[in-house]
Parts: structure tokens; sequence; C-alpha cells
């Protein structure tokens, strides 16, 4: 099952079709976003109690907990002037960090043009190593893709520094100087191959039409 989920933007129109378990993350400032994560809450529950049992063996998801674990996320995205946002739960999974970030890079006084190499000069971290960088004609435009993982900040004042992995896709729009990015987090790398699946078909589902109505 897919939906498809589509943010305002100044200049043009993003659409993206998202697979389950992704969901769209409501960035309207009116939204009800405990309700909409008690609402998520509860489909993840059904959805894997009717799953196959080698999925649903050991889930003992809490919908409260889950719940309020989903709202904060969401309000971490509000205010960020971000043009979509997606979290996802794989499978059996009572607790996530995946998320998918979406937003565009309009052309500023330091960036007059952006550019996909000036895009991946700033977005490149080389504190784990060399990154995995390719450029890519997606139907959206010209890409430029960085997989890479670095270190994210201390969670607690005892323990270390979790490696966040990152999947950066920075898309260039034919005919215009803005940049679309869309970015991918996780921490659990034995999600790797499917989280960078997930996305990769998302990316080729972007769309970038002319606006027709005032951002939202």
């Amino acid at each position: 099952m897919e939906g498809t989920d589509q943010r305002m933007t100044t200049a043009f129109t993003i659409t993206l079709d998202y697979p389950e378990p992704w969901f769209p993350v409501p960035l309207e400032p009116d939204a009800d976003i405990d309700a909409w994560a008690r609402q998520n809450a509860e489909r993840l529950i059904a959805e894997t109690a009717q799953a196959d049992p080698s999925i649903s063996r050991g889930f003992n998801g809490n919908p409260k907990r889950i719940a309020k674990e989903m709202a904060m996320r969401a309000e971490g995205y509000r205010n960020r002037g971000l043009s979509m946002a997606f979290l996802c739960y794989p499978p059996g999974l009572e607790t996530s960090d995946v998320a998918l970030e979406v937003m565009t890079i309009e052309p500023g006084d330091d960036d007059p043009d952006p550019s996909l190499e000036w895009f991946t000069e700033i977005c490149t971290v080389r504190e784990l190593g060399e990154p995995h960088i390719g450029n890519e004609e997606l139907p959206a435009g010209p890409s430029v893709r960085l997989r890479q993982n670095y270190l994210g900040e201390k969670r607690n004042w005892f323990g270390g520094r979790p490696v966040l992995r990152s999947l950066i896709r920075g898309i260039r729009p034919p005919s215009r100087r803005a940049l679309v990015s869309a970015t991918t987090l996780w921490l659990d790398p034995t999600i790797d191959d499917i989280i960078e699946q997930w996305t990769d078909q998302m990316m080729e589902s972007l769309r970038i039409t002319e606006s027709t109505e005032s951002a939202i």
C-alpha cells in the first residue's frame, strides 16, 4: 500500500510517494499533533498484531508511550521550514529513530546559485571515514547521493555519542536556481539495506512541478 503527500514551497510543489511503513508528519501550525500521534500509534499496534508471528513476536507496544514518542518527534520538525517530513517504524519495532526530511534551499547572499557541487561540499562529513558519493539523474532532475555516518549528540552524561547513519540527496530541478534536499536518518545498522532501498524508491517517485497556490 502506498500513499502520496505534498507540501507547497515558495516556487514549486513537491510530491512524493511513500511505501508502508512510512507515514507523513503534519507540519501545518494548526495540526493536532496529539490526535495524529494517537491515531498512528493505534494503527501501528493493530497492524503489528495482524502481522506474521516472526514480526509480531515479542512486540509489547504501549499505545500511550508510542504516541508520546511520535508527538515528540513530530514537534521537532515544526518551525524548521521543511517542505515535508516522514517517520518510519520498521515492522516489529515499537520505538524508532528513522525519519526523512525534505526541504528546499533557496538562493541566498552566501550561495546565490546553489549547485550540486556546493551542496556536496557543505553536506560531506568525514569524521567516520569517506562517504559514498554518486551522481544520478532522477525524474525530478540531476542529483547527488551521499551515504555517510557521523557522530550525533550525547544522549546522557555517561554515554558516548551515537553513530548517526544518513542518506542525503540533493536534487537540482531543471530551470530552477533552488535545490531540493532529502535527508534520511537512522541509528540501527541492521536496517541499512532496507532503509536505503526505501529511500531510493521514494526519490524515484519525487516530482517537482510549478506551484499554482500560495505556500502553506
